[in-house]
């Protein structure tokens, strides 16, 4: 299964981290959209590589019109990034492909996962008003496309990916951040399809009060951290690590059952530390 990663105008250096554990979980087949001026810093990594000056004619003119905004441009290309896949998609025909974000680690085979609707966007949402697409299943860049000729410029995209939740339900669907269990009946829409995985997906909140958050937003050690916004408070249960075939890998312990964790968003950028050792 093929696995996008979008590198746009601004450098993040842990997606150096997120490559190399990906391909310690047998996720091979990894793509990195980004700027011709990145092109070296993934030569020697084993992905493929695709341009966005390739994809996008005008992109330079964008990259300018940026350059003076908030951590340039990050808000922007935050959705700007989901037209550069949707321009990669048509253009290779791509269809059934993962995309997630820069700070998010892997611990499963993506292979493996047997996700739930293969005609759908699925992404997480972790409250009645947003979704955090950090990992996403998107089929083809048809229903990608139907998805962005809604956005609205004034909202960021995790409110624009919810607004497009509830508006085409016969497009998007969630992922499960939850066990569906007596607590959590009123949240279907964060347990949604729990039994088809038996495990459970990262929106932010678990890797955020694991590792803490993005000391440019709070300086400090901020482990522990519990975000205010996401319907589940995971300071109340338990997450532990244990030994599986390619590391160590993340647990949610709910009623006395250890719930494998797909994937963890770590807000921190300290992949270094979270990496399956």
């Amino acid at each position: 299964m093929e696995i996008v990663l979008v590198m746009l105008n601004n450098f993040q250096s842990y997606i150096l981290d997120n490559i190399y554990q990906l391909q310690k979980t047998n996720n091979s087949e990894i793509t990195v959209i980004c700027d011709k001026k990145f092109k070296s810093k993934f030569e020697n990594l084993k992905v493929k590589i695709v341009i966005i000056e390739d994809l996008i004619s005008n992109y330079s003119n964008i990259t300018n019109n940026n350059s003076n905004t908030f951590r340039n441009g990050f808000w922007y290309f935050t959705t700007f990034r989901f037209l550069a896949i949707f321009h990669y998609m048509k253009k290779n025909n791509c269809e059934n492909i993962i995309h997630i974000e820069n700070d998010v680690l892997i611990y499963k085979d993506l292979k493996l996962i047997n996700f739930h609707d293969k005609n759908k966007i699925l992404l997480t949402i972790d409250s009645q008003k947003r979704c955090i697409p950090g990992l996403m299943f998107l089929p083809t860049h048809n229903v990608l496309n139907l998805c962005l000729q809604h956005f609205k410029s004034n909202l960021n995209d995790m409110e624009n990916w919810a607004n497009c939740f509830y508006q085409f339900p016969n497009l998007i669907d969630s992922l499960p951040i939850f066990k569906t269990n007596k607590c959590s009946q009123i949240f279907s829409i964060i347990t949604n399809k729990f039994e088809h995985y038996n495990c459970i997906f990262d929106a932010a909140a678990i890797g955020q009060f694991i590792g803490g958050i993005d000391p440019r937003n709070c300086k400090g050690n901020t482990e522990g951290f519990v975000n205010e916004t996401c319907l589940i408070n995971y300071s109340k249960y338990t997450i532990i690590w244990k030994k599986e075939k390619s590391g160590h890998e993340p647990f949610l312990q709910i009623d006395n059952e250890d719930i494998p964790i797909i994937n963890l968003h770590i807000h921190s950028k300290n992949l270094k530390k979270y990496i399956s050792l």
